[in-house]
């Protein structure tokens, strides 16, 4: 099969522990480039953050953002964009004070999060980490007054963190249980629940970008390591888990790659597509 499209998850799985791209991975991505494949960055995370590790492979590459609720094309225009509603919106931040717990939720660019108060004095250091090293805009959630002008039309993820696993389950199920008509639950981490709309996922926006490309589900390769990675890697015609990778999303693989610590984002590249 001759390959046209690779689709790469970031963290932990093109990018080292230390948040880096390996010069192998990254010559490699410039030599699929090069080729004439559509190299794609598909991540959980917002699109500016995408949109500065991009600036390090010397080429613009395709983006899948906020687990697919974003797809922008190499000239930077959006092809497809989700948005939560206000009232979803309101419905989770309830939630998650109900139940105790730090979230957050991302527009394309600026990460908005509770104002840092005792309760939530431990996540201080999360926002300087993000706007550090995910290089995006962290601001405190509007006001009641600004709430709905600030946000509407704007949200694409909502995240809820929390160290106890059977709490942040059980707020999981219950989401999925109010909400599953309206809304997509997954995880890239044991401590988190990622909210989208309903049949937004990694697949779903790799499934839109081939439909926009002219590029059949058969001619592409998606590389990934967690939850929100199963859905793209179960599309693509070849599915790769890289070797540090969760359970389920080897069992669903076709391939399994070496760690995101051994170049397994360059392994796949040189063996399946140039």
């Amino acid at each position: 099969m001759a390959y046209k499209l690779v689709a790469i998850d970031m963290d932990d799985t093109l990018l080292t522990h230390d948040k880096q791209i390996s010069r192998e991975n990254l010559e490699a991505l410039k030599k699929a480039h090069d080729a004439g494949i559509y190299v794609v960055i598909s991540t959980g995370r917002i699109y500016a953050s995408a949109y500065a590790y991009s600036e390090f492979l010397g080429f613009k590459p395709y983006i899948i953002a906020s687990n697919g609720a974003m797809v922008i094309d190499d000239n930077d225009e959006e092809i497809y964009k989700s948005v939560l509603d206000i009232d979803i919106l309101t419905y989770l931040i309830d939630l998650a004070k109900k139940n105790d717990l730090y979230y957050h939720f991302y527009s394309d660019k600026i990460v908005y999060s509770p104002e840092i108060t005792s309760k939530y004095q431990k996540y201080g250091e999360w926002n300087r980490l993000y706007a550090e090293t995910l290089k995006v805009e962290v601001e405190n959630i509007p006001s009641d007054v600004e709430f709905e002008d600030k946000l509407k039309d704007n949200i694409v993820k909502f995240v809820m963190f929390e160290e106890d696993s059977e709490k942040i389950k059980a707020v999981r199920n219950t989401i999925d249980r109010e909400k599953g008509d309206r809304l997509e639950t997954t995880s890239s981490f044991h401590n988190n629940i990622e909210i989208l709309n309903k049949g937004v996922n990694k697949g779903n926006g790799l499934k839109i970008l081939g439909e926009y490309l002219g590029i059949d589900r058969s001619e592409m390769v998606a590389i990934g390591d967690s939850e929100n990675d199963v859905e793209m890697v179960e599309y693509a015609g070849l599915g790769v888990a890289v070797e540090n990778a969760i359970d389920k999303l080897k069992k669903t693989a076709d391939f399994i790659t070496k760690s995101n610590m051994e170049n397994g984002v360059a392994y796949v590249i040189n063996k399946f597509i140039l």
